[in-house]
């Protein structure tokens, strides 16, 4: 099998308390860890070269630039001949850190943006840094250019408005195209059920496609005081059904005896068979939906939805199989 991404999670807390985000009312100490290096790096290891080169997200669900050494988790990806990339809140991304990230070798650096002007921004984030967002995604877009790293700089952002046209407009014009960052603005989707939110269409249920595709998710907490737990997904976020989805802990068995263990192996059964409703932590979540509208709108010619960035990854194809 040939590894398209990897989601290693850095570290699982966070500095925000976002209203949309599981984070907001406690994700639990077992999950909100900090991945230890020697961990990180013998993950890796066993992935690189047996299972390809995957692009690594650094994020999973908590907040890497929480982490003070970050950067030599993005120069162990770099020393692999591995992307990184991380999405970030980026309220840490700047000064010294920031330049040290980004001299590391990071591929791909995404600012969440919650809210298209300062009070909507407050209001969904739980803090008024939406000013020093923006200098952050200017101040880390000026340096790579003046060091002439390739590193990429995108925005993502989600509709909280009633009236969606006019948030993407405004998003456009207070974020995306002052800076100059390739721009992704979302429906809001539920954590696998965890939040209550009812943005998207109600379609006849089928699989997402994640237990079948080539990806692999790795939280940096675990359960049973465990480390680098296995989730399906990064959807399955906070209690109860982030502790509901652990398939195994990389911190004490291997990439290959998870993958082909019996809990993996259960979760693809039921998906293609369509049995959700015995998947806690599967049955509420709103990935299982087919709506071709969830991405509003992008200035990414070649972006797809169900694609994974920085990939060849397209969920779709995972979806039409084994439907």
């Amino acid at each position: 099998m040939h590894l398209e991404r990897v989601v290693l999670e850095v570290f699982g807390g966070c500095n925000y308390s976002c209203q949309m985000c599981p984070q907001s009312t406690g994700r639990g100490s077992a999950f909100t860890r900090k991945m230890p290096l020697d961990l990180f790096e013998s993950i890796l290891d066993q992935i690189t070269p047996n299972y390809g080169t995957p692009v690594i997200n650094l994020e999973g669900s908590g907040e890497p630039t929480m982490a003070k050494n970050l950067p030599e988790y993005v120069e162990a990806c770099t020393r692999r001949g591995l992307k990184s990339f991380i999405y970030c809140n980026g309220a840490n991304l700047n000064g010294q850190f920031m330049q040290d990230t980004i001299d590391a070798g990071l591929s791909f650096v995404r600012f969440s943006c919650i809210g298209a002007t300062p009070e909507q921004y407050t209001h969904w984030m739980g803090v008024d840094n939406f000013d020093l967002i923006k200098q952050n995604a200017k101040e880390t877009l000026a340096y790579i250019g003046r060091s002439n790293s390739a590193c990429q700089v995108a925005s993502y952002h989600l509709i909280t408005e009633t009236d969606s046209q006019a948030q993407v407009q405004a998003y456009r014009e207070n974020f995306i195209e002052p800076i100059g960052t390739l721009g992704y603005i979302w429906k809001m989707h539920n954590w696998s059920g965890n939040y209550a939110v009812d943005a998207r269409v109600k379609t006849a249920r089928r699989t997402c496609g994640r237990p079948f595709a080539n990806e692999l998710t790795v939280r940096a907490g675990g359960i049973h005081g465990k480390q680098g737990a296995v989730t399906p997904c990064c959807q399955t976020m906070g209690p109860p059904n982030e502790s509901l989805s652990v398939l195994g802990h990389m911190s004490d068995q291997t990439f290959e005896e998870i993958w082909h263990g019996r809990l993996y192996e259960e979760l693809r059964a039921k998906h293609a068979v369509g049995d959700f409703d015995s998947i806690d932590y599967c049955k509420n979540c709103d990935f299982l939906y087919e709506d071709p509208e969830v991405l509003v709108w992008s200035n990414d010619s070649t972006f797809q939805v169900n694609q994974m960035l920085g990939t060849n990854l397209n969920l779709t194809k995972f979806i039409q199989t084994n439907s």
